[in-house]
């Protein structure tokens, strides 16, 4: 398979530490890419920007494989650490599904941002990887409506098919539009923006105050995440609906009012325009690595509305949940509140989690294999661009961060000096505030140590 043969020289070149040689195939990021450059941050820790691959995680298997004992004098040593002052989860899986370590597993701990990798698979697994989402303008008498159909990131102009955000753009579907109602003898409208697939209220109730910086209010149409100069919208529709009359207006169709509304069902013959997102695989991709708070409860709503429950914070949570307990994991101690982690009434695995991890590192062509390459790499993209500053294992780690006040978490992937890739996640929660900061490091350091086989540096 392609995607194996590609990953196999993902985790060749990184392996050796090979990563200028990585960067000229295109399977990492940097100045040989065509990466998008990097973006503001979507979430707590700073992000960096990224490259788009499908891939599994093959093993090497060259030398001594890393053994129990080894990594539980590093979680002890992780667990003893003065920088770390809250509860820790630690397990480690090779790529057979065995666990090498368990430190509390089945315990479930705040996860704050890991769980999107969980809202990633279940997107996956639910909506499939190459669907993508439609933004349809539909006409019923002289009323056309805006109908949004999940793409939050939507371009004000142009589409551009080789991005992630802005794949779509609203000047297309104006243009087309625009066409299909002057055929029709139609040059003027009101305009309704049609958000009907979200139900609910805007935010999670754990969501209040400073910390909605984080997300926007959640509608299935945004332009651009919603953001408008760094900061996100009130009524992200509306925001699309009137750049969408002004895309109207300037290829000669009047807008007389830009209102709300619900569509009729949408058939062919009311169809009058429409554009699609880039693939929810490609959607995924931008949600870990970028650890996006709005797409990854936007996803976790899409996953709802497929399966038929209500489409509000309450029906994510639920519907992401039974869409893991369906592929057969572990769900004993999960407790999903929201999909994005913003909320500290989640409750997460680190069995579960790696259990995830060793599905996608491993299957042949399944809905999950782009989750691997989906998790930032240490010291080089999306939320680890910044992190492993310094230590010999930048390059040999993928992995979801996650930061709370009260919990900080890493989850993902190392390979180890004998070439062995290994799935991890680490759990912390219950920390002191003010501490979260100092703990992150910690966690650098535990990983640090079981790839390259160095020594803990406790703080």
């Amino acid at each position: 398979m392609k995607a194996r043969t590609q990953a196999g020289i993902v985790a060749v070149l990184i392996l050796l530490g090979g990563y200028v040689i990585a960067d000229a195939v295109d399977v990492a990021p940097g100045i040989l890419t065509a990466a998008d450059k990097p973006l503001e941050p979507r979430a707590y820790p700073e992000v960096g920007d990224f490259d788009v691959n499908d891939a599994d995680v093959p093993q090497i298997n060259v030398g001594e494989k890393l053994s129990t004992e080894r990594v539980e004098q590093i979680a002890t040593a992780l667990s003893e650490d003065s920088r770390n002052t809250g509860s820790t989860t630690f397990v480690v899986r090779d790529l057979e599904g065995n666990v090498i370590y368990d430190q509390a597993g089945e315990r479930g701990r705040m996860p704050a941002s890991s769980i999107k990798v969980l809202t990633g698979a279940a997107a996956l697994y639910e909506l499939g990887p190459d669907t993508t989402l439609p933004t349809t303008a539909v006409l019923s008498d002289s009323r056309l409506y805006l109908v949004g159909g999940g793409d939050i990131y939507l371009a004000e102009g142009e589409g551009d098919e080789d991005s992630i955000v802005g794949h779509a753009g609203l000047a297309d579907l104006a243009a087309e539009a625009a066409a299909n109602l002057e055929e029709q003898g139609v040059t003027s409208v009101e305009l309704a923006v049609d958000s009907s697939l979200f139900e609910g209220d805007d935010y999670h109730v754990n969501v209040q105050g400073s910390d909605r910086v984080f997300i926007m209010p959640m509608r299935p149409i945004a332009v651009n995440g919603g953001m408008i100069d760094g900061q996100h919208t009130a009524t992200p529709d509306m925001h699309a609906a009137e750049i969408f009359a002004e895309q109207l207006r300037a290829r000669g169709i009047e807008v007389s009012a830009v209102t709300s509304g619900t569509a009729p069902e949408i058939t062919a013959d009311n169809t009058v325009g429409e554009v699609r997102s880039a693939p929810v695989r490609e959607l995924v991709d931008y949600a870990l690595t970028m650890s996006d708070n709005s797409l990854a409860e936007t996803l976790g709503h899409l996953v709802a509305s497929n399966r038929g429950v209500t489409a509000d914070f309450d029906g994510s949570a639920q519907a992401v949940y039974d869409t893991l307990a369906e592929q057969g994991f572990d769900m004993t101690g999960v407790v999903f509140s929201d999909t994005a982690g913003l909320s500290i009434d989640n409750r997460i695995t680190g069995n579960l989690l790696t259990e995830v991890l060793v599905e996608a590192g491993t299957c042949e062509g399944c809905n999950i294999s782009s989750i691997p390459h989906a998790l930032p790499i240490a010291g080089y993209n999306g939320t680890l661009w910044n992190r492993f500053d310094g230590l010999t294992s930048e390059g040999l780690v993928r992995a979801k961060t996650g930061t709370l006040i009260r919990a900080n978490s890493l989850t993902g992937y190392f390979t180890t000096q004998e070439g062995e890739t290994l799935a991890f996640s680490i759990l912390i929660d219950d920390i002191e505030p003010g501490t979260t900061g100092i703990v992150r490091p910690a966690i650098d350091d535990a990983i640090n140590a079981l790839a390259t086989g160095g020594e803990y540096n406790a703080g």
